[in-house]
């Protein structure tokens, strides 16, 4: 039985490094293959009040001057062992100290045989065989939202990647492609995840009527779901929706996702703007950051998904995956890693096309609203994750060999 560890270390404290781990998680139970997996989350390194009898007399002297203790810190987000359960297969989770030679003590003493996803290079300490991750080149098509050496830091990190690792995954083949463009020469072989969309057994159960009325949204409505960066192109969605707005009084856009954007504070402010100018501010409902489960619900009884990005390092992103995971009818910009989709519910506009935009939005609100049944939803799914796990296990075979050679 081969023993696998999942690696934790940045990936706990975002959502879409969340769901990152488990699309790993789900894609390796699919395939049905018997294997044992460990996950390792990295405890934050404990401060001074948390440390042995130091720690232990600042405590006792906070609570005997009547101070509140600080909460102890936490990955942000839903408990981390979620991330790892429904999906058909017992996954022990470790909480383990941060650092290389944690992951190496514990892979030792759990005897793990394979170590993923790596998202930046594991030291020789790490004597494991060990899967690389590069999320994307965003820094490189775009690299004006990015300091030099913010850009240098990520450039360096990939190629530690790619000289240090056997494997690399990455999340699609425009992904890989730009691997051996600003890669070239490297030493790693390299796995383009196939497209993994794959609903959560609970979602089925998640109630939408009642989300909608939680977050006071009537009618017919469509949804994005993505931060409010500058690159993910809001303001082509507002345009077209306020064309379609004009012929449906009742139709209502609603956004989800983090409104700020450290590298341009202004952005979101000025989107509020053009909201005010088009004239739909008060028909554009802007939740900001909601739990997944919420998030779900909404999507669930939505007319269509909307994702209008310039930049993506998967297809379509998160919220294209949970919406072809449901049936739920996506419009994306063409961008070359949107294209890799196939799927009969997803249509494409030309990338900051805003009138062709509309005529989509309103060719899905024309469209019978026939949703797929949870029994073919789960079906496909899991065929589209037994792909995923195939090529994830592929990886470790060849990490494994690999390094065997070299012992």
């Amino acid at each position: 039985m081969l023993k696998l560890g999942l690696l934790g270390h940045g990936f706990v404290r975002w959502t879409g490094g969340q769901d990152f781990l488990r699309l790993v998680t789900a894609s390796l139970a699919a395939t049905g293959e018997p294997m044992e997996l460990h996950a390792l989350l990295p405890e934050p390194r404990r401060r001074f009040h948390e440390r042995g009898w130091a720690g232990a007399l600042w405590r006792s002297s906070r609570q005997w001057l009547g101070h509140p203790l600080p909460a102890p810190a936490s990955p942000a987000g839903e408990p981390m062992e979620r991330i790892f359960s429904g999906h058909g297969i017992d996954v022990h989770v470790h909480r383990i100290e941060a650092g290389h030679a944690a992951i190496a003590r514990a892979s030792e003493r759990l005897g793990l045989q394979a170590l993923l996803p790596a998202d930046s290079a594991l030291k020789p300490v790490v004597r494991v065989p060990w899967v690389g991750y590069i999320y994307d080149f965003q820094h490189r098509h775009l690299p004006q939202y990015f300091t030099p050496d913010e850009s240098a830091s990520r450039d360096r990190r990939f190629r530690s990647t790619l000289s240090r690792a056997s494997s690399v995954i990455v999340n699609a083949r425009d992904v890989a492609a730009d691997i051996e463009r600003f890669c070239p020469g490297h030493a790693a072989r390299v796995f383009p995840l196939p497209f993994g969309a794959a609903p959560a057994a609970h979602w089925f159960a998640l109630d939408s009527g009642a989300m909608r009325s939680r977050y006071g949204i009537a009618g017919a409505y469509f949804i994005i779901s993505s931060q409010f960066w500058k690159h993910k192109d809001h303001l082509t969605a507002f345009r077209a929706y306020a064309e379609v707005a004009k012929d449906h009084p009742g139709l209502t856009l609603v956004c989800t996702g983090s409104t700020e954007d450290h590298r341009d504070p202004a952005y979101f402010p000025g989107l509020l703007q053009s909201l005010a100018s088009l004239g739909i501010s008060e028909r554009v409902q802007i939740l900001g950051l909601i739990p997944k489960d919420d998030q779900i619900a909404l999507l669930k009884d939505a007319v269509a998904v909307i994702q209008p990005t310039r930049f993506e390092g998967g297809p379509g992103g998160g919220a294209v995956y949970d919406a072809v995971a449901l049936g739920v009818r996506s419009i994306l910009s063409d961008i070359p890693v949107n294209l890799e989709i196939a799927e009969e519910r997803v249509s494409y506009f030309p990338a900051g096309d805003a009138a062709t935009l509309a005529d989509r939005m309103r060719a899905a609100l024309a469209a019978p609203h026939v949703c797929p049944s949870a029994q073919h939803l789960v079906e496909s799914g899991q065929k589209r994750r037994r792909l995923c796990g195939s090529t994830l296990l592929e990886s470790i075979e060849f990490a494994r060999r690999q390094q065997s050679r070299r012992a």
